[in-house]
C-alpha cells in the first residue's frame, strides 16, 4: 500500500509538471505574441478592431479616417432615402449639414484600441483582438431638425396640414373701440410622422447603414376647436379694452397703434399645456426687432492719445447693449395677458468693454461730469462755419487741478489765419464782416457745461438782448476779444479732458474727469444733462420800439433786408443748487437782464438823398 500511495505521488507530480510547463509554454507564446504583435503594429491600429463591419486593422490614423470617409460618401453621398404613397424623395445632405462624421475621433479611437489601458492590460488584450473583434463606436453629428424641415418642405404638398381654431378681429370704430370677434372652423389633418422617420434614420446610421424610410400618415386633430375659442372671448374683449400698449426703456417709448395690437391677439398653448389667450410671436417679435435696432449698441474700448499736451483721440468706453427678443417677447405675453399692463420694459443685457477709460491714462479722466447743449438752428453758413472751428480748437484741452480756465485765449487768434470767416455785424449805419461771428454759441455751451458740473464760475456775462440760438434765456455767454470773457477754475482734484462735437444744429461740450461726489440741480429741473430744456423765471418783460432802418450802399437803392428780429426786454433768474460730498450744500442765483432790441432792417442807399444820421448801437454780439 505504501509503494502504491508512493507511485501515485510520483504520476501527481509528473502532471504537475506537465501543467505548468505547459502553462509557462502558452504564457510564453502568449508574451512572444503580444510583443510581436506590439512592435509589428506600433504605428498601425492592430488586427480585429472594426467599425461596423468595416476592417481598420493594419491601418494607420490617417489612412483609417480616409477608409472610414469614402464607406461614409458611399452610403450619405446621395442623401437620405424617404417614400410616402408611392413617392420617394432624396434629401441631400449637403456640405455634411444633416450628418457628419467625426473623423479623427473615430481614427483615434481605433489606434487607441489595445494601447489606452495599463501595460499588462494592453498585453493581455492584444493576441485576443484578432479573435474576438472590437467594434469601435460611430461618432457622429446628427441634425435631427435640419431633416426634419427638409422632409416637411418635400412632402408638405401631400399632407393636410390640421388647422386650429383662430380669431379674427373685426374694427367697428377705432376710437370707441368697438370691434367683432368671431373664430374660424378648425379642421382635421393628416401629416406624416416625422419624428419617428427621423429616429429610425438614426438606429440605422449608428450601424453605419443607410436604409430606405417608409414615412407613415398619421390623423392629427385641432388643438383648438371654435368651442374651445369661444371659451377666450370675453378675455380677448377685455384685452382689446386696454390701454394704450407702449414699450419703454430708459428714457425711450414706442407706443403700438390700438389698431397694430387687434392683430396680436392670438390662441395658442401656454407653458402648462393649457389653450390660452396669446400674442402672435412673428407680429410681436417683429415689432421688438425694429425697437432693437434703436437700443442695441456695440461694445467699445477706451482710446485716449496725447500729442502736443493735447488729445487727439478720446474715446470713452461703453458698455455694449442689445434688446433680448426672446425674454421681452415672454414678458409681454406675461404683462399684457396676465396681468392687464400694458407698460413693458424692454429687457436688455449689457457687455462690458475689455479696455475700460481709466485703464488708458493716469489722468484722473475716467467718466464725464457734465455736459451743455445749445441749438444753433437757422444759422447762415458762415456763423456755422466759425462755431466748428471754435469747438474744434477747443476739443481734446486739458484742464490741469486748480488752473482758471479762460475761453478767449483759448480760442487763438480770432482772423483769417485762425481759420475763421467774416459774419456780418451792425456798426453805426453799416454792415460789415467781423471774423468769428457766431463764437457766442461756444461761450453759452461752454457756461451750460460748468453750470451742469458745478465747478466755480469766475466770469461771465449775459447778451444784451435776447437771441433765439441762446434760449432760455438767462443760460447764456456772451464773449469778444478781450473781453467780455467766460472763465472757470476745475477744483477737483484731477485733470478736466474738453470733448466737443456738433450734430445737425446742435453743439454739445462734454467735460471728463473724475467726480467727486458733488451733486448739481436746479430749481424746477430734476436733470442736469440739459440746461436747453430749463425754465428760468421771466419778468419785467417790456416791448421794442418801432423798426429801425439802416441805409447801406450794399445794396439797391430801396431794396430791405431783415437783419435783427424784434426782441421784447426781459429779466431771467434761474437758481443752482450744489451739494458737495460733505453734505454741504450752497445756492447760486443766477440772473440777467436784456435790453429790448426793435426790428433791424438794412434799406439801400439812395446816394443823392441826404446822408441819415446814425444812431446809438448798444455792444456788438455775435
Amino acid at each position: 500500500m505504501k509503494f502504491f500511495s508512493l507511485e501515485k505521488k510520483s504520476k501527481t507530480v509528473k502532471w504537475l509538471i506537465i501543467v505548468f510547463a505547459i502553462i509557462f509554454l502558452l504564457i510564453a507564446i502568449f508574451g512572444i505574441s503580444s510583443i510581436v504583435l506590439a512592435y509589428k503594429y506600433q504605428n498601425k491600429i492592430y488586427p480585429g478592431v472594426m467599425l461596423d463591419g468595416l476592417d481598420l486593422s493594419g491601418l494607420t490614423k490617417t489612412q483609417a479616417g480616409n477608409v472610414i470617409d469614402g464607406k461614409f460618401k458611399q452610403l450619405y453621398g446621395n442623401g437620405f432615402e424617404f417614400h410616402a404613397e408611392n413617392q420617394m424623395k432624396l434629401i441631400p445632405n449637403e456640405e455634411n449639414k444633416i450628418l457628419a462624421l467625426h473623423l479623427d475621433n473615430m481614427a483615434d479611437s481605433a489606434f487607441k484600441t489595445g494601447r489606452q489601458n495599463h501595460w499588462l492590460v494592453n498585453y493581455l488584450q492584444i493576441p485576443f483582438l484578432p479573435i474576438f473583434k472590437k467594434n469601435i463606436s460611430l461618432d457622429y453629428r446628427f441634425d435631427k431638425n435640419s431633416l426634419k424641415e427638409n422632409l416637411t418642405q418635400a412632402f408638405s404638398l401631400q399632407e393636410t396640414p390640421v388647422k386650429n381654431s383662430a380669431v379674427n378681429v373685426k374694427i367697428l370704430d377705432s376710437k370707441t373701440k368697438q370691434v367683432e370677434i368671431d373664430f374660424t372652423e378648425s379642421n382635421t389633418g393628416e401629416t406624416f410622422n416625422y419624428i419617428s422617420a427621423v429616429d429610425t434614420l438614426e438606429r440605422s446610421i449608428k450601424n453605419f447603414q443607410n436604409i430606405p424610410i417608409t414615412l407613415i400618415k398619421e390623423k392629427s386633430y385641432p388643438d383648438i376647436t371654435i368651442t374651445t375659442a369661444l371659451a377666450k372671448k370675453e378675455k380677448i374683449e377685455k384685452l382689446l379694452q386696454l390701454p394704450e400698449v407702449k414699450f419703454k426703456y430708459a428714457e425711450q417709448e414706442w407706443p403700438i397703434k390700438w389698431e397694430d395690437f387687434t392683430h396680436w391677439i392670438s390662441l395658442g398653448e401656454d407653458e402648462f399645456g393649457n389653450i390660452a389667450v396669446l400674442l402672435d410671436e412673428q407680429i410681436v417679435k417683429g415689432q421688438l426687432e425694429a425697437i432693437a435696432q434703436s437700443v442695441d449698441q456695440p461694445v467699445i474700448d477706451a482710446k485716449f492719445q496725447i500729442k502736443d499736451n493735447k488729445v487727439i483721440e478720446f474715446e470713452s468706453h461703453k458698455n455694449g447693449q442689445a434688446a433680448d427678443i426672446d425674454a421681452t417677447y415672454k414678458k409681454t405675453i406675461d404683462e399684457i395677458v396676465n396681468k392687464f399692463n400694458t407698460e413693458i420694459e424692454l429687457i436688455v443685457s449689457e457687455t462690458e468693454p475689455e479696455i475700460k477709460t481709466e485703464k488708458v491714462n493716469d489722468l484722473g479722466i475716467k467718466e464725464q461730469i457734465g455736459i451743455g447743449i445749445s441749438d444753433f438752428s437757422g444759422s447762415p453758413a458762415n456763423r456755422r462755419h466759425n462755431i466748428g472751428v471754435g469747438a474744434a480748437s477747443l476739443n481734446g484741452l486739458l484742464i490741469k487741478p486748480d488752473e482758471e480756465f479762460r475761453l478767449v485765449a483759448s480760442l487763438g487768434d480770432i482772423n483769417s489765419q485762425g481759420g475763421y470767416l467774416p459774419e456780418l455785424v451792425i456798426k453805426g449805419t453799416k454792415t460789415v464782416p467781423e471774423y468769428g461771428g457766431g463764437l457766442c454759441q461756444i461761450a453759452t455751451t461752454l457756461f451750460r457745461t460748468i453750470l451742469a458740473s458745478g465747478l466755480p464760475v469766475t466770469a461771465r456775462s449775459p447778451h444784451t438782448y435776447r437771441v433765439s440760438y441762446y434760449e432760455p434765456a438767462g443760460t447764456d455767454a456772451t464773449i469778444y476779444d478781450p473781453l467780455p470773457d467766460v472763465r472757470f477754475i476745475n477744483d477737483t482734484n484731477n485733470y478736466i479732458l474738453i470733448q466737443t462735437k456738433m450734430q445737425g444744429n446742435l453743439l454739445t461740450f462734454e467735460f471728463w474727469g473724475t467726480s467727486d461726489g458733488r451733486k448739481v440741480r436746479f430749481e424746477g429741473q430734476n436733470k442736469t444733462d440739459d440746461l436747453s430744456k430749463l425754465k428760468p423765471i421771466i419778468f419785467n418783460i417790456t416791448s421794442p420800439g418801432p423798426t429801425k432802418f439802416i441805409e447801406t450802399e450794399e445794396l439797391k437803392p430801396g431794396e430791405k433786408k431783415m437783419m435783427e428780429h424784434a426782441h421784447n426786454g426781459a429779466d431771467a433768474v434761474f437758481y443752482q443748487y450744489i451739494t458737495m460730498p460733505d453734505e454741504i450744500e450752497s445756492k447760486e442765483t443766477w440772473s440777467s437782464h436784456y435790453s429790448p432790441w426793435q426790428e433791424v432792417i438794412l434799406i439801400g442807399a439812395n446816394k443823392e438823398a441826404e446822408a441819415v444820421q446814425p444812431e446809438p448801437e448798444p455792444p456788438i454780439t455775435q
